[in-house]
């Protein structure tokens, strides 16, 4: 090869090169344009032109009241063929490293920001293969100037398309989403917040760990932080695992699982009743909780393992309070589902646990989501009652005392939104009551008087009795209106 000819290669390349870096000049600069224009800070800029690829360190961003930093940005395989035929954008992989987002969301913001959205023409063709958020932190105020952190969030999803045309809930498409977090905190009250340790989903797959709702408050203090009448709660999880998950766009958006497994819960509810007034609003049954829900829920089979419930009321001042506690709690729950268009009608909960430690307790519940009556229908027994799991909660909260036991109890109603009937079928012994004064001193008068009452068949042998036209308190939940159909039924069997 002669020199000449080696010359105008030379030049050939160099001024290949010298038009590559002029035209990776130009986009670097369009680009910096850009990200200034969208008050996007960073401390340096590097790009690829042949390859679509753009990288950048040390990103700051602030958007109303939120602070965004990201260590650094990087995007690869931007599609130039794909913006200059279809006017769309294309990109390979979109990956984020230490992102932190700090500050607070104010309500007025947010709002303000959700109209600016609205105004705006949504005609953008986004497509990119994998999206990439590795270590998010969030340390924010919500707009209920309550704070949500999570330490550590990884997520990735692949194939995101998202599509102005789309007419759904959900405006984009992706064919597989993984992500994991870790130490999340979020506060919702004045005296609670909720925590879990880890929460790892993958695939169809959803596991947290170590759940918890934690009181801020303490028993004594927490009813003056609240503006009525409410329990404060505790609970524990070890696990909670949804499998074989689906968020599908139904006739709305629904979200499928075949099995919910929750495992070692440790659930404690504290009222204190001394200070407030019971709150005069309307308390759902669960049937129309879920029928009302704005999102389709299809849940196959919940299963609750080995768990404990203890429900405490501190009534009268200077009394302890009244404890109920039911451990070695298993459930099964099928067909959770507020589909109006579903196969099977009923949703079964089947309950077993032992109350007060000692006494089988075994339940059926049955009820119809989409009832519009809200009709159910629950039955069960409950064996080897004694005197002191009785008093346990009458004690402390009504100063009566009872003595004897109730062998067994059967118990059988069907109700709905506004009443209830059923029968109480009880086999007891040795029964009597003792109403105590405020020093809990015996009222002998009113004590013999009341046992005047009570039944000659409480001795020996079942009595059975019927409930009829119970009548629903609208303000009080589910669980109340089940314990008014037993005390209805104590007292007919108890009372001649």
């Amino acid at each position: 090869m002669n020199k000449r000819k080696s010359f105008k290669i030379f030049l050939v390349l160099a001024a290949i090169l010298g038009i590559y870096k002029m035209a990776d000049y130009y986009a670097t600069d369009k680009i910096s344009t850009y990200l200034k224009s969208q008050e996007l800070s960073y401390d340096a800029i590097s790009t690829n032109l042949l390859l679509g690829n753009v990288s950048l360190s040390n990103v700051i961003t602030v958007k109303d009241s939120l602070h965004f930093k990201i260590e650094k940005i990087e995007i690869k395989g931007i599609s130039y063929y794909q913006y200059l035929k279809n006017k769309s954008i294309h990109i390979s992989d979109l990956k984020t490293i230490n992102p932190k987002i700090t500050g607070k969301i104010t309500k007025k913001e947010t709002d303000k920001e959700v109209e600016k959205e609205s105004s705006k023409p949504k005609s953008l063709d986004l497509k990119i293969e994998n999206i990439e958020f590795d270590n998010l932190e969030i340390d924010i105020i919500k707009s209920d100037r309550f704070p949500l952190i999570a330490k550590s969030i990884y997520f990735e999803i692949n194939n995101f398309e998202l599509d102005s045309t789309l007419n759904t809930s959900i405006p984009f498409l992706y064919s597989n989403i993984e992500a994991s977090i870790t130490d999340f905190e979020m506060q919702f009250s004045k005296v609670q917040k909720v925590k879990f340790s880890r929460l790892v989903f993958e695939k169809d797959h959803l596991s947290l760990d170590s759940v918890e709702i934690v009181p801020l408050k303490s028993r004594k203090t927490y009813i003056h932080d609240v503006s009525e009448e409410k329990e404060l709660l505790t609970l524990f999880s070890k696990k909670i695992i949804f499998s074989n998950i689906q968020i599908e766009e139904k006739e709305r958006l629904t979200f499928t699982s075949n099995d919910v497994l929750l495992e070692d819960v440790f659930f404690n509810l504290y009222l204190d009743a001394t200070l407030l007034e019971h709150p005069n609003k309307r308390k759902d049954l669960y049937s129309k909780s879920l029928r009302d829900l704005p999102f389709g829920i299809d849940i196959k089979n919940l299963e609750i393992k080995n768990s404990e419930l203890i429900y405490e009321e501190y009534t009268i001042k200077g009394n302890e309070s009244g404890v109920l506690i039911f451990d070695n709690l298993n459930a099964q729950i099928s067909n959770i589902n507020n589909n109006s268009n579903k196969e099977t009608k009923l949703t079964t909960a089947k309950i077993q646990s032992s109350f007060m430690k000692s006494s089988p307790l075994e339940i059926e519940w049955t009820f119809d989501i989409n009832n519009k009556n809200d009709d159910f229908r629950i039955k069960g027994s409950l064996l080897d009652i004694t005197s002191k799991n009785m008093s346990s909660f009458l004690l402390p909260t009504m100063n009566v005392k009872m003595d004897g036991f109730i062998d067994k109890m059967y118990f059988d109603f069907e109700g709905n939104d506004f009443a209830s009937n059923g029968k109480l079928n009880l086999d007891f012994n040795n029964f009597n009551i003792k109403i105590l004064d405020e020093e809990k001193n015996k009222k002998t008068v009113i004590s013999w008087l009341a046992n005047l009452f009570i039944r000659d068949s409480s001795k020996n042998g079942m009595v059975k009795v019927k409930i009829e036209k119970l009548e629903r308190d609208q303000t009080k939940s589910f669980w109340n209106y089940f314990w008014k159909n037993i005390e209805k039924g104590l007292q007919k069997s108890l009372v001649s």
